[in-house]
């Protein structure tokens, strides 16, 4: 499939509905060919409307259409507790509409939160994936880190791959 043009940025007030609708439909495909990783009821607006508020939601857009979302945020004390806060941000729910599938997004969203973080005086970028994920975002340039048991508060007990990207050295 051909590449599409994306613009990037951070989600609009307003459109905390339409990335609750990109959400829902990754977390009901997933669900098509493996074990759910996200309950759609749980992504709808209210969850949504907290992270385009505080300005945490990339969108990757064709047209004016919102085609796939990423949450950016500055810390991830649940998933990352053993780590010094201040030197990376963090990568959730990377989620892409069907339509938009193989054309790119999740690389045009991760390179444009590399950059934020840069920005922002951060030199690493994280996230947390299930286990079997993991080589999708080594092929984005992360590296396994390590895996661990988390007791999410709304999933429960589950095991993550840590995933990192060195965006650039570390300050002295």
């Amino acid at each position: 499939m051909a590449s599409a043009s994306f613009q990037i940025g951070l989600a609009a007030p307003g459109e905390a509905l339409a990335v609750a609708e990109v959400m829902q439909e990754a977390a009901r495909w997933i669900a098509t060919w493996r074990a759910p990783l996200w309950d759609p009821e749980l992504l709808g607006e209210a969850f949504t409307a907290p992270i385009v508020a505080c300005g945490h939601m990339l969108t990757a857009k064709v047209a004016g259409e919102i085609a796939a979302v990423m949450i950016l945020e500055p810390e991830d004390p649940l998933f990352w507790p053993d780590y010094p806060a201040g030197e990376a941000s963090y990568i959730h729910k990377l989620a892409v509409r069907r339509a938009y599938a193989g054309q790119g997004a999740p690389s045009a969203l991760v390179e444009h939160a590399a950059t934020l973080a840069l920005m922002q005086g951060r030199w690493r970028l994280r996230l947390d994936c299930d286990p079997p994920l993991a080589g999708f975002y080594e092929r984005l340039g992360f590296r396994r880190i390590d895996e661990i048991d988390v007791n999410h508060p709304q999933a429960g007990p589950m095991r993550v791959a840590r995933m990192e990207r060195h965006l650039a050295a570390q300050p002295a």
